[in-house]
């Protein structure tokens, strides 16, 4: 067996615990993804989002929407796609909705029955038609709720995953 020098490795059990410590942090500081070419319907989002008990990032296209995905944690993430080619965004959707514990939003145009088809397809967590952003503060709340319980689900499941023994 090789040397280890035990001071600077860490052991397998050590790192999970680590892994297990930060997810914890986490639920205390779930983000929110808005996306809107709209201006003033992103401010609406955002407003409803904080008040809703979430950190925001706003973008207005998808390419700029993968780059924050690439290098920020997200739980929820809010798309509008009013007035826009849901097609343009469907790198974005099937990123976020690949990823385990986030929950996505499409808000999409009144009556487009294939964008609804589109959304739902690929894992939509709600399809919004036509929504009214001022309401979306108590659906932004009922979000997050869902967002800590998946948290703490995740944080329960890798704790079990640890060594019996372990602290």
């Amino acid at each position: 067996m090789p040397y280890r020098d035990t001071d600077t490795l860490a052991t397998r059990t050590q790192i999970q615990l680590r892994f297990v410590k930060r997810s914890a942090k986490l639920v205390n500081a779930l983000q929110c993804l808005i996306i809107s070419a709209d201006v003033d319907r992103r401010s609406v989002f955002e407003r409803a989002a904080v008040d809703g008990g979430w950190k925001t990032l706003q973008c207005a296209d998808a390419p700029t929407a993968l780059n924050y995905i690439n290098r920020s944690l997200v739980q929820l993430a809010i798309i509008d796609l009013e007035k826009q080619s849901a097609e343009l965004f469907r790198p974005v959707v099937e990123r976020l909705t690949s990823t385990k514990g986030v929950l996505v939003i499409v808000c999409g145009n009144e009556g487009d029955v294939r964008e609804e088809v589109w959304a739902r397809q690929l894992g939509a967590w709600l399809y919004l038609p036509a929504v009214e952003p001022a309401n979306f503060t108590l659906l932004c709340g009922e979000a997050r709720q869902i967002a800590e319980r998946l948290c703490k689900g995740a944080h329960a499941e890798r704790a079990s995953s640890l060594p019996q023994g372990t602290s």
